[in-house]
């Protein structure tokens, strides 16, 4: 129950580096492929690996932009709400009167 309630109002924040990750070892696989291709004249074509690298971008992908609609919709459901999207502690550095 305590993740769902920290993550509730940051879904970027949880999908976000799920989805980079992903995509940045697609790309690296991506580029490794690309490296065999040009440089030594591999066939790639039937190559797993090769479906698993455009694999992880997409899901990479996919990932970000779940992150991000479900941001937007938190900030509509908040704002229809009139609650406040974050709130504030304390103000650090300001001395009270």
């Amino acid at each position: 129950m305590k993740f769902l309630q920290s993550f509730s109002t940051k879904p970027i924040q949880f999908f976000g580096p799920f989805g980079l990750a992903s995509g940045g070892v697609g790309v690296l696989i991506s580029a490794y492929l690309t490296f065999r291709k040009l440089f030594f004249g591999e066939d790639i074509g039937g190559r797993p690996l090769l479906l698993l690298g455009v694999l992880l971008i997409i899901v990479g992908i996919q990932l970000i932009g779940l992150g991000l609609i479900g941001e937007m919709l938190v900030r509509v459901y908040h704002e229809s709400q009139k609650k406040p999207i974050y709130v504030i502690k304390g103000i650090i550095g300001k001395k009270e009167k």
